[in-house]
């Protein structure tokens, strides 16, 4: 079989052999060797041989490559799916007069900072002051045991109503309020506590003499109430308040009326 097929191949390759040159469409000559390998090729594809390239088909491969390869290197080209980065502007650095500005505002900012540190300093301060004044004047009532004994508590008080009698008011409020301190459950403390009101009084301070008469009533069993009562009356008589006088001398009436003070309540009354 492979000799049939042999003498059938050079007997059409002599056939063409003796053809005459082709043209192409162009009009130019085609060789004979190119129209031999064409033929050939022809041939080897309809009996489906397969023959390995020659050097010329090499050198034509070559190339073609080379020109790929050129033409890939000559540009980049991004991969799909992949965006290529924008190039970032470069940032101007900072001007000096930029750079003295914010020094000048942090500068600034420290020194608000420290001003408001010593402000918090400051009050803390005078809160401290402030509580260590109101527990040195608080009054000392609810005292278990005294720090001066009976005899002497009762010459120091005494010694106050001396002070108040002889116009010494101040130093008799001195004397009265240390009493008060150091025992406030004493016999006299509530006694002691009127004084300093009448003390007030007497020196004209009206609104520290209310205080310290209301304060009488916080003694229990005090035998001072109906005297303190009364002078409520007179301190808001001085204070020029005629409806907050007629209240507390009516309270005299209505609460002690058998105290020595309510006729002398009732003329108040009248006269308001």
């Amino acid at each position: 079989m492979l000799r049939i097929i042999s003498i059938f191949l050079l007997s059409f390759l002599f056939f063409v052999s003796c053809a005459t040159t082709k043209s192409d469409e162009s009009g130019g000559a085609v060789s004979e060797e190119d129209a031999r390998q064409k033929e050939l090729d022809e041939i080897e594809a309809l009996l489906g041989v397969q023959r390995p390239p020659s050097d010329k088909d090499k050198k034509k491969k070559s190339a073609k490559e080379e020109d790929t390869l050129g033409l890939l290197s000559s540009e980049e080209v991004p991969v799909k799916g992949q965006r290529t980065a924008a190039k970032k502007p470069q940032e101007k650095p900072a001007s000096q007069q930029e750079v003295n500005r914010l020094k000048n505002q942090l500068t600034q900012k420290d020194a608000q900072i420290s001003d408001l540190k010593q402000q918090v300093r400051n009050q803390n301060i005078q809160i401290s002051q402030l509580e260590s004044q109101k527990a040195t004047a608080m009054p000392v009532y609810a005292g278990t045991v005294g720090d001066v004994p009976p005899g002497e508590y009762q010459m120091r008080y005494q010694e106050g109503l001396d002070l108040f009698h002889g116009r010494n008011y101040k130093q008799a409020v001195e004397v009265f309020e240390s009493l008060i301190a150091s025992d406030g459950n004493n016999s006299l403390s509530d006694n002691a506590q009127y004084w300093i009101g009448e003390s007030h009084y007497a020196l004209g301070q009206y609104k520290k003499a209310v205080i310290d008469f209301e304060k009488v009533f916080t003694f229990p069993r005090s035998n001072k109430n109906p005297d303190a009562q009364f002078k409520l009356g007179l301190c808001y008589v001085r204070l020029g308040d005629s409806a907050k006088a007629g209240e507390e001398f009516q309270r005299l009436i209505d609460v002690y009326p058998e105290s020595n003070y309510v006729s002398r309540a009732q003329d108040h009354l009248s006269g308001l």
